[in-house]
Parts: C-alpha cells; structure tokens; sequence
C-alpha cells in the first residue's frame, strides 16, 4: 500500500494536481461547519435548561433535544475535521442565491416565532410548503400542499398525538 489515495474517475475525493481544485470550496465547508457546530451547540445549551425527569428513569422532556444536539456537534465536528484535512466535500461552485437563502432564513423565523400563536403543527405544515415553493420544480401548489401536510401529519399525528408530547 501506498501513502497515496486512489485515482477514481468521477470521484471528488481523489487528489487533483495543483492546490486550487482540492481547495475549491475550502470556505464554504468551513463556515458551513462552524455554522453546524454553533447551531448544535446552542440547542444543547437550551435543552439543558429544560426541566428534568420527576422520578427515577424518567429522561424528562429535555433528554431528546440533548441527544439530538450531542449526535449533530459530533457529526459537525467531524464534518469540520474534514474540512481541516483539506477533503473536497463539494459546494457551490456558481453564485450563492442570497435571496432565496433569506427567504428560507426568514421563512424559518417566522415559523419559530408564530408557533406559539397558531401551533407548532400547524406551523411546521405551512412552513415546509412555502419553503417548497422557493425551488424550481413541477406542479409546485401540489408539491407544496403535499409536504405541508406531510409534515403536519407528522408532526400533529406522531408527536402530538402517538408519543403525547405537548406541542405549542
């Protein structure tokens, strides 16, 4: 065996000659991982403000956010190791479309801040078919009355309802 990584044609992974191509998206993936490593970490930061279990084994309702936070600081963390190691992990290669970033950052806000008012399902329904509505695609009204109430369904059926958890 050899130092070296293998040479396979149509693969990203594979060394390029000259530094540029193995650089190509170098700033993109590091502050993508920043981002993820940050965002992780403040949700585990607010899910250990949520109360604990009332009685011995219980988890309590902040033990699925804790995990959910810990599983995606390890998985940004090797994500940002990567990164570091000089790993191609693809990117945009075009002009970035700031808009419809906003608009799905935006998007995301109102959602968070009007689920108290009108409920979390609710609001996880409207706010996945509007978000389908910002991408190219065919029958888009179908597209997105199907994910919002694919997630609605979800969310209200699954959590509100099979597993009890009291949602906004």
């Amino acid at each position: 065996m050899t130092n070296q990584a293998s040479a396979v044609s149509g693969s990203n992974l594979s060394p390029a000659s000259g530094g540029e191509a193995t650089h190509k998206h170098f700033w993109q993936n590091l502050v993508a991982a920043c981002l993820s490593i940050a965002w992780n970490a403040s949700f585990l930061i607010l899910s250990l403000a949520l109360p604990a279990g009332h009685s011995r084994g219980d988890v309590g309702p902040g033990s699925l956010p804790m995990q959910v936070s810990v599983f995606g600081l390890i998985v940004s963390a090797v994500y940002l190791v990567q990164v570091l190691r000089g790993i191609d992990l693809g990117g945009s290669s075009e002009r970035i479309d700031v808009p419809r970033v906003l608009g799905l950052l935006g998007l995301f806000v109102a959602v968070a801040l009007s689920a108290n008012w009108i409920g979390l399902a609710l609001c996880l329904g409207i706010g996945t078919g509007v978000a389908t509505l910002l991408f190219p695609g065919e029958k888009p009204f179908i597209r997105a009355i199907a994910t919002g109430v694919g997630f609605w369904a979800i969310a209200y059926g699954l959590f509100g309802k099979l597993l009890e958890l009291p949602l906004p």
